[in-house]
């Protein structure tokens, strides 16, 4: 039997298979210093407490060693590793029965392993001279635990070899190994021998097995051993309510939480951490509320880890009110950071900065520590509210506190609050300043140049990225893509495209919309189409995209009907879709269906309508001449206009020719900031209706104030390079080329009779 079994086991061979005391570190050994002084107090607190102890030579029964076997466990508990080195230097010099000693050793080399110092728990193991399922299982638990699961299978394989047969125990040891080794055809053999074994029937060995098949991802084959046991405990119901959220089955997570009350089986604190995290994901405050009422029954509400997993539920069903509520009740009595850190996140996620900002403020002078989570989630709650100097003074903060939190995950979140914040050499200051860097690192600096329209750097990073043998993830792919439509580069386009085909990805949502996003502004309409109609179930963002591509083109009536099949199909469209609908209609010249959305935007969907939806109101009346009507829209609105709508209604002064209110509205402009742009425009719109005294006077000012027209710029991509082009340049490396090919257009346009207007050029 024990054959047979090793033989089927003989194809994960392809596995690594380090030898166990090479493949650990001991952190905590090197962390603690252990030094003699230290270890005689603790010896003479060994006699002292344990007077029976005193005389090494003397015989020891199993009632007298049972004060070591406490110090022992209290030391695992604890992690108290000097506690375990003092015990086993005191066995060590003891003399006990084979019995007495195998039973000490292997607790000692258990309370090792849970310090985190599998090297000395191995060596202990590794003198014994006999051993039992327990020793065998101390290692297997320990190799899982301290992360080398393919050891913790050797370690399974030995013990069938040395001729010992597992129990219950080493059975749920082998099984969450599984799980480590992500191996669910490994996880089968071991089911296999379970039942040949006839451990099927045995609770712990079955709850392990549910357990193994639900981290799998294999839900179905876990409700099949759940529904196959003979007895149900509130390990197995948790395991099982767990097992259906970690598979994304909420609904299910709770119908069976019901199921297990309505049964009479206690529920416990696991239990309703289990059920809260689904209730969270279906984003369901009522039954948030249900949750928290069999808390409260069970006296539990009070308790910080289920505080903390309410918080955290009622923030993710966006009842901020709810959340703060329970932190509120519970902070009277506890001062843990992890609810601190569950209501920052809380507000963090829920786009309220301010917020989270206010209590960091308040945990720091309450001189409750900050760990890793608490700054991710504030340097998040930055990244909303886009607090640059705060950020900065947090960033201080957190170099001042030491290693512990010094780690990747922060100065990732760091990262994105610069880029958030625009901060691009910030961001490329805390990047370069990494010293391990992982996907997330990249996609933000990725991701950073590509908002920061530095796209032809964004996808330099890219290609470093691959280079160092990162693979791409759909954030990264997604932002490349808005970096390839920003250049309008197709061919670079198309190839990025190929990789998300090659890599899986092309059929995740954000990847479909930023593809047919790309395509469309590259150009290529019909292809952004076939994207489209190739996507299963298009979310707002996907419809959205294409409405945006049909309106780029100038089919205002193709973006249209999209729009009003989006509405059909129950589709809800958000701000950016009603701005690209508004964008639609005023380029087409649609004034009253423009109006018409504009109103359904606020009637219908209850949407706040921002400064851009104003301003393509703006400018659907200024495309048709109506500058009047633009005005008035103008002085009804509820908010103050910005300098985006005063600027969209000067360049319709401009093409209208009314320098009177494109006076006003450069006015308006000029008063906050000297913008060139608007000098520009209003200089030409005095010019174009024949006060050119005023434009020409327009300029000097522009000069007596240092104001200076930006240059055109333009570019093309040859063999993956970017030449840019800018009006004037005298930088470039091929000019002379250039601009002798310049004369020869100027020739053959002036010999077809075509000459520049030169009116209003600066």
């Amino acid at each position: 039997m024990i054959l047979s079994f090793n033989l089927q086991f003989s194809n994960l061979s392809e596995f690594p298979t380090p030898n166990p005391i090479s493949n650990f570190k001991s952190r905590s050994s090197t962390a603690v210093a252990f030094h003699s002084q230290t270890t005689q107090k603790l010896n003479v607190a060994i006699k002292t407490k344990f007077p029976i102890l005193r005389e090494a030579n003397e015989p020891h029964r199993k009632s007298q060693i049972q004060p070591l076997i406490d110090l022992l466990r209290d030391s695992a508990n604890k992690g108290s590793l000097e506690l375990a080195k003092s015990v086993h230097g005191f066995v060590l010099k003891s003399d006990f029965s084979d019995k007495d000693l195998l039973i000490l050793l292997n607790h000692i080399a258990h309370a090792y392993s849970k310090c985190s110092d599998f090297d000395a728990a191995f060596r202990v193991f590794d003198k014994m001279s006999q051993r039992n399922i327990f020793s065998w299982t101390v290692m297997i638990v320990g190799s899982t635990e301290n992360g080398s699961f393919i050891d913790g299978y050797k370690f399974f394989c030995q013990m069938l070899n040395s001729g010992v047969l597992p129990d219950n125990f080493a059975y749920s040891a082998i099984l969450q190994t599984c799980i480590g080794l992500n191996c669910v055809e490994l996880g089968k053999m071991v089911h296999a021998q379970i039942i040949i074994n006839g451990f099927a029937s045995h609770t712990v060995v079955t709850t392990s097995l549910l357990n193994m098949y639900a981290k799998l991802g294999r839900v179905e084959d876990s409700y099949k051993m759940f529904n196959t046991m003979t007895e149900h405990n509130e390990v197995s119901w948790n395991a099982m309510i767990s097992g259906f959220t970690s598979n994304g089955l909420h609904s299910e997570a709770f119908d069976h939480f019901l199921l297990m009350k309505s049964e009479g089986v206690t529920l416990n604190m696991l239990t309703i951490i289990g059920v809260s995290k689904a209730v969270g994901q279906l984003h369901d405050v009522d039954r948030g509320k249900e949750v928290q009422s069999f808390a409260s029954e069970l006296g539990l509400e009070s308790n910080v880890q289920v505080g903390t997993a309410l918080i955290d539920m009622y923030s993710k069903c966006g009842s901020l009110n709810d959340a703060r509520a329970v932190f509120d009740s519970i902070l009277i009595n506890s001062g843990a950071n992890v609810l601190w850190n569950a209501i920052i996140s809380g507000y963090s996620q829920n786009g309220c900065g301010q917020e989270a900002l206010e209590l960091y403020v308040r945990m720091c002078q309450k001189d409750i520590k900050a760990d890793v989570y608490t700054y991710c989630s504030v340097f998040n709650a930055i990244a909303v509210s886009k607090y640059l100097q705060l950020g900065k003074a947090v960033h201080g903060i957190v170099l001042k506190s030491g290693s512990d939190v010094l780690v990747v995950s922060v100065y990732n979140a760091i990262a994105d609050a610069y880029a958030k914040c625009g901060a691009l050499e910030d961001v490329r200051k805390v990047f370069d300043r990494m010293g391990e860097r992982d996907m997330v690192s990249w996609t933000t600096l990725v991701t950073a140049h590509s908002q920061c329209s530095e796209w032809e750097e964004a996808l330099a990073i890219f290609s470093q990225m691959r280079e160092e043998g990162f693979s791409p993830n759909q954030f990264t792919f997604s932002s490349v893509l808005v970096s390839c439509a920003g250049l309008c580069f197709l061919d670079f386009g198309r190839q990025v495209h190929s990789l998300c085909c090659k890599t899986g990805l092309d059929t995740d949502k954000c990847i479909e919309s930023a593809l047919l996003d790309m395509y469309a502004k590259c150009g290529n309409i019909s292809e952004a189409a076939l994207i489209f109609k190739r996507i299963s179930n298009p979310d707002t963002v996907s419809w959205t995209a294409i409405i945006s591509g049909y309106a780029q083109h100038g089919l205002s009536e193709n973006a249209l009907q999209l729009f009003r099949r989006m509405e059909q199909l129950g589709v809800k469209p958000n701000s950016v879709t009603f701005l690209c609908v508004l964008f639609t209609c005023s380029h087409g010249g649609l004034v009253e269906e423009g109006l018409h959305y504009f109103q359904q935007m606020k009637e219908k969907f209850g949407l706040v309508p921002e400064m851009e939806h104003y301003a393509c109101i703006v400018d659907l009346f200024g495309r048709v001449g109506r500058l009047d009507d633009a005005m008035e829209f103008i002085r009804q609105m509820p908010i103050e206009p910005s300098e985006m709508v005063w600027q969209t209604l000067l360049g319709a002064c401009r093409v209208h020719g009314n320098a009177e209110l494109g006076q006003i509205a450069a006015q308006k402009v000029l008063s906050v900031r000297p913008d060139p742009a608007t000098y520009v425009l209003l200089s030409n719109t005095y010019i174009e209706t024949g006060s050119y005294e005023d434009g020409l006077s327009l300029r000097e000012e522009m000069k007596e104030q240092g104001v200076k027209k930006e240059p055109g710029c333009s570019w093309i991509s040859v063999e993956g390079r970017v030449h840019k082009f800018y009006a004037s340049d005298q930088q470039h490396p091929q000019k002379e080329d250039i601009y002798a090919t310049l004369e020869e257009l100027k020739e053959k346009f002036k010999s077809m009779g075509c000459a520049p207007d030169l009116d209003i050029a600066l």
